[in-house]
């Protein structure tokens, strides 16, 4: 039999087992696996199935971990056995979290009316207090009236133009208003007038004085006015400065024995001279141990 083909570009007959057409020159081998090729590739090879690919994995770890667990498992070679078992882990006390967490949130439903309850009874234990009028008592006795009623009482003090100085201005709680206990209670005394700028540097000046050495009343008063301040600048500088007097007089009994010796009854006449009351100046004396 003879062994022959055609080819099947030109059509003529070749040997069969020829790979270039001595004809037409065509090469028929090349051309047969190109074929095979094209054949294979239309065909198409089997795509992996969706649920076998990573990126599906992980998203079911995210929201469905019992299925990416599964999944990781079954189709994951890749992966170690360790980090599968790590994840697994992971994932599954995370879905647990999210899907049982939020149950404790249902058991409080049948409390508010105890609440309620303990609400209403707490409104009628509660005592009121009538307030009185405070304007015509002392500190000590509104203090007292407080303590005695359970309520809080402080005392506030602010210028007045119109109220003399220690009066009574007013009460945070108007007599006869009904209050709990418990409340606090403000009472407001007027401080006189607003000093003007002057007694203000009076008060400044009398202050820088009395830190650097000792003085009687009177005789700060008249410092002051040798400064030049008006006596009622002085006067208002020196009445309201912080300051013991007595304490003032044992200073300045201490500075006069610190330079001579003096007696008792001379150091006391001193002290009388530089503008001390006689109890002060025995005060001063006394502690000096004279």
């Amino acid at each position: 039999m003879e062994n022959k083909k055609f080819c099947k570009f030109c059509g003529e007959k070749i040997d069969s087992d020829s790979v270039v057409c001595p004809k037409c020159g065509r090469q028929l081998e090349t051309t047969k696996k190109v074929e095979d090729v094209n054949r294979i590739t239309n065909q198409g090879e089997e795509k992996p199935k969706f649920y076998t690919q990573d990126w599906f994995m992980w998203v079911m770890l995210i929201f469905v971990a019992p299925v990416g667990i599964f999944l990781m498992w079954k189709y994951n070679d890749k992966m170690k056995k360790n980090t599968k078992i790590i994840l697994s882990i992971v994932f599954a006390i995370f879905f647990l979290i999210f899907a049982f967490g939020g149950s404790s949130d249902t058991t409080t439903t049948d409390k508010p009316s105890s609440n309620n309850n303990n609400d209403k009874n707490a409104e009628v234990n509660v005592k009121k207090v009538e307030v009185i009028d405070f304007s015509s008592m002392k500190e000590n006795e509104i203090l007292t009236w407080c303590n005695e009623n359970n309520l809080i009482c402080n005392f506030e003090r602010e210028y007045s133009d119109t109220v003399a100085k220690d009066a009574y201005i007013n009460q945070s709680v108007n007599a006869g208003e009904q209050v709990v206990e418990n409340t606090k209670v403000t009472v407001t005394y007027s401080l006189g007038k607003a000093p003007t700028k002057g007694q203000e540097n009076a008060v400044r000046k009398a202050e820088s004085y009395l830190d650097t050495m000792p003085f009687s009343r009177n005789g700060l008063i008249e410092q002051l006015e040798f400064e030049g301040f008006t006596n009622e600048e002085a006067v208002y500088g020196v009445d309201n400065v912080i300051v013991d007097w007595n304490e003032q007089a044992v200073k300045k009994a201490k500075s006069y024995l610190d330079t001579m010796p003096f007696s008792r009854n001379g150091l006391i006449e001193q002290l009388e001279f530089e503008g001390f009351t006689h109890e002060q100046a025995v005060y001063g004396v006394d502690q000096n141990g004279l």
